[in-house]
Order: C-alpha cells, then sequence, then structure tokens
C-alpha cells in the first residue's frame, strides 16, 4: 500500500479514536530522537523478509497453534506473543511491539524490534534504548529513521509490514472476535481496534498480497 493511501485511512482511524494529532507528531519526533542513527536498515529488513513469512498474532489459541510453524519460514511476531515463541523455544527474526506488553521479557529476546510510536506510549518510547537491533515506525507521516509501512495494531502492522517487502503471509495466532485483553485495557476498544485490523488486512488482499489464514475459523 502506497503511503498516501495509508495516510487517507488513517485520517479516518483518528477522527474514529479522537487521537489527537499532536501527540502522534510528539510521540514520532521522541522516538526520531531516541534512536537517532542507531537503526536497522531497509535493505537489511529486505533481507529478511521474502518468498513465504509467518505472521504471529497474540490470540488466546496462540499457544495450541504454535505447531502450525511447520516451515522454515522467517516469522513477525506481534508483541507479547515473541514472548509465547520464545517460552517454546522459537525466535522471531522480527518483533513489532507498542511497548503496552512485558517489555523486561522482551528485552531478553535476541532479535530485531520495530517500536511503534503513538500519542498513548510516549513514556513508554524510552525502552528503545535497551533493545539493540531496533527501528522506528509511526501511523503517521515517516521521519528519516522512523519508518511508515502501514498497519494500526501490533498484528495487522507486521502483515503490512511482511507485504510492503512483497512476501506471502501466513497468519498464526490471530482471531478479531475473541482477543487476548492484557490487563488494565479497555475491552470495547481493543475490539474496536481489531475490527479496523480485520479490514485493512483484508484491503491488503484486495490490492493483491497472498495472506493465507492458516488458523481463522
Amino acid at each position: 500500500m502506497e503511503l498516501k493511501e495509508w495516510i487517507r485511512i488513517y485520517r479516518k482511524i483518528e477522527q474514529e479514536f479522537s487521537f489527537p494529532r499532536e501527540r502522534e507528531v510528539k510521540a514520532r519526533e521522541y522516538l526520531s530522537h531516541m534512536l537517532g542513527n542507531r537503526v536497522v536498515s531497509m535493505d537489511r529488513l529486505s533481507s529478511i523478509i521474502s518468498g513465504d513469512v509467518y505472521v504471529v498474532g497474540y490470540a488466546p489459541s496462540l499457544e495450541r497453534e504454535i505447531p502450525l510453524l511447520t516451515h522454515n519460514y522467517p516469522i513477525i511476531a506481534a508483541d507479547d506473543s515473541a514472548i509465547i515463541l520464545k517460552d517454546s523455544g522459537i525466535t522471531p527474526k522480527i518483533v513489532l511491539t507498542d511497548l503496552d506488553g512485558d517489555v523486561k521479557e522482551l528485552e531478553k529476546i535476541n532479535t530485531i524490534f520495530g517500536i511503534h510510536a503513538h500519542g498513548d506510549n510516549i513514556h513508554q518510547l524510552h525502552f528503545v534504548k535497551d533493545f539493540p537491533l531496533v527501528f522506528g515506525t509511526t501511523q503517521i507521516e515517516p521521519a528519516w529513521n522512523v519508518y511508515n509501512f502501514g498497519g494500526f495494531t501490533d498484528g495487522d502492522r507486521c502483515v503490512f509490514l511482511a507485504s510492503r517487502f512483497g512476501a506471502r503471509v501466513h497468519l498464526i495466532g490471530f482471531d478479531f472476535e475473541h482477543p487476548r485483553i492484557k490487563p488494565g485495557k479497555n475491552v470495547t476498544r481493543k475490539i474496536q481496534k481489531l475490527k479496523w485490523a480485520k479490514y485493512l488486512i483484508s484491503l491488503l488482499q484486495q490490492n493483491g498480497v497472498e495472506i493465507i489464514w492458516e488458523n481463522l475459523k
């Protein structure tokens, strides 16, 4: 998906959730400052993401769906799903997170992290210094060291990242109707966000991205 098209879609998301644009800008600029030139390059990401990839979400069904990871495809994991994979002896190649999960456990995983900046996680972005291999992402216009691949939640943002490099995506651990809710999170708002995630992934499919729903009931 072209950046111009994504920005148009994200304007609608901003309006629906009443996200203040000035906080989005502040988050992007702070993350850019924290990263400096310590950023995993697009070329390196391209070398990892090619052909078939697994994108692993954080659905309650993930633990029993891990056996579906039967091929030696690179794994892109959404946030705390990486911890579940680690506990099963699996290290994803890339983890995308907005740092609203178990950051200390994520720091124990030796992989590349894409740290996402948005208006609600500015207070968490200082943790970026604790990740040796890192790049930044934003939902608005990118900065020189903060990318925008598209996507709204950690899960669908992983799909957008994979699609950016032309990968065929195999989804594991995705359930939009029965999410795993982290402590302190608003259930209604989470489900509202997942409706957007499902819609955005369907848009990618309509635009020719090959997505294989390994677990969708």
